[in-house]
């Protein structure tokens, strides 16, 4: 008999041990070791890819560590890649490469000091009374050149966006004189910002705006350069060229129709061009991991 209870003492205890086996043990305070499916290489390489992509330059030692850690750390989550981008995307220097990047793609990287030359040449030209008759234009080219001159403090202080950053680029001495006539300003515009071509009926009207006549693009009416650039800078062809651009820029491909949607829609509503950037930044594609 008391072997009898003895073995169902063995097999009481035996299925205890057996029923804990398949639970899950919560250990307090026990923080998950890294997914090692993502090797550190990649980790590190995203860092200072982002960093030239954002900023035109690696990221220093103290700058890759700490993205690295914090990555690596969180195991690649999708709140640490925006933390991430987040911290570079907030450096002084992101709107200055902004700057520089739109002054290489469509001013053919003029600087400062030409800038300044320039300003310096219409100045001289608007107090020679001789040329009085001119005055008008001389001014006006001062105003443009004065208002390209003012970009980086302008972006500093939040008082233009990317679209009014490119329009001023477009709006200059420098922009007129590489793209010289109504026509070929047009062609550009929508090369650079709609990546295709003018229709024939929109070409026809654009020039026909920026030579002062009245005439309508995208629906919309206008008679001036102004007008032109009001519209251009305000159209959905423009805020899709910005996602198409992006693409192109980070991943090397064309958006697909619903990547471009969901852009273009976004940017449409919120006018974030930096979270355009960090959106595809943030991808498994950029990165390098299925």
């Amino acid at each position: 008999m008391k072997k009898f209870y003895f073995f169902i003492f063995l097999f009481s205890v035996s299925s205890i041990f057996i029923s804990c086996s398949d639970e899950e043990v919560i250990i307090p305070e026990n923080t998950p070791p890294p997914d090692q499916t993502i090797e550190n290489v990649t980790i590190s390489d995203y860092v200072n890819r982002v960093y030239v992509s954002v900023l035109g330059r690696e990221a220093d030692s103290n700058e890759k560590s700490s993205g690295f850690n914090n990555l690596r750390q969180n195991n690649l989550s999708m709140a640490s890649r925006m933390q991430f981008l987040d911290q570079v995307f907030s450096e002084d220097e992101y709107l200055s490469h902004l700057y520089d990047f739109a002054r290489i793609e469509l001013l053919n990287n003029i600087d400062t000091s030409e800038i300044t030359n320039f300003i310096n040449i219409f100045s001289y030209l608007l107090a020679d009374t001789s040329m009085a008759q001119f005055h008008y234009l001389f001014a006006y080219e001062i105003e443009r050149l004065d208002s390209l001159q003012r970009v980086p403090f302008d972006l500093e202080n939040n008082i233009i966006d990317i679209a009014f950053l490119q329009r001023r680029c477009l709006n200059t001495y420098f922009y007129d004189q590489i793209n010289m006539g109504a026509e070929n300003f047009v062609v550009s515009a929508f090369q650079h910002f709609a990546n295709r071509y003018p229709t024939t009926n929109e070409l026809s009207e654009s020039k026909k705006m920026l030579e002062g006549t009245p005439s309508i693009l995208f629906l919309k009416s206008g008679q001036s350069k102004n007008d032109f650039l009001d519209i251009f800078f305000t159209s959905q062809e423009y805020y899709e060229g910005l996602a198409v651009n992006l693409y192109q820029r980070f991943l090397f491909r064309n958006p697909t129709s619903i990547e471009m949607g969901n852009a273009q829609q976004e940017f449409s509503n919120t006018q974030d061009y930096k979270q355009m950037q960090k959106n595809i930044l943030a991808t498994n594609e950029y990165i390098g991991i299925e």
